[in-house]
């Protein structure tokens, strides 16, 4: 059962199901997205080779986008396949830049927070434990494609590429209980909405 929960939340740059229109803070662009019906009839027919052919886009657009800095190629890439995967809107080169970085800057303030706010820190050893227990033993078709259009194994995928992810998912599983304390709520879907309004908070500070 934890490894199935564990499988639930790994690989969230594509996965999650996402309605409705996002914006992206500051420069407020909106974001169609594709509706839940969309979404769900790519999960159920998608195939390794539909997935393989939307990364490898994706990763070749990053590498004419950014040539240089490899953490924000690493964001564009994520973005893309987003853009790809879920979003009705097509956005301009500018506006993946742009979105990537806000990503990136969002994510620092997620982990900020949690650890200066929350106290929350993950060790080495746990972050490894919490993909190995989980993302590693993924057969996942778009798991896979994403390793292979990045060159990469599972393994190296897990622990290199998006261990920024899983190192958040492990601080995640710690800083639960201190919110449901916080905000007496016991839904995940509750803690992420008020842990979200935080972070939307000091973003916009």
């Amino acid at each position: 059962m934890l490894k199935i929960s564990r499988l639930l939340i790994l690989f969230t740059t594509t996965l999650i199901l996402v309605t409705g229109c996002q914006s992206t803070a500051n420069k407020q662009v909106e974001i169609k997205m594709k509706s839940k019906e969309e979404q769900m009839k790519r999960l159920d027919t998608y195939t390794y080779d539909d997935y393989k052919k939307v990364f490898d886009k994706a990763v070749s657009e990053a590498n004419r986008l950014e040539e240089d800095d490899e953490q924000l190629k690493k964001w564009i890439i994520r973005t893309l396949a987003q853009e790809k995967l879920y979003f009705e809107t097509d956005l301009t080169d500018k506006q993946v830049i742009e979105k990537s970085k806000q990503a990136m800057e969002k994510d620092k303030v997620w982990k900020d927070i949690a650890k200066k706010r929350y106290s929350i820190t993950v060790s080495e050893e746990e972050v490894n434990h919490f993909i190995e227990e989980g993302p590693d033993t993924s057969e996942l078709p778009e798991h896979r494609a994403f390793a292979n259009a990045l060159g990469l194994s599972i393994e190296e995928l897990n622990h290199t590429f998006d261990r920024d992810i899983y190192v958040k998912n492990a601080m995640w599983l710690k800083l639960k209980p201190k919110l449901e304390k916080k905000y007496n709520a016991t839904d995940n879907s509750t803690q992420l909405e008020k842990y979200e309004e935080e972070v939307e908070s000091m973003l916009n500070r």
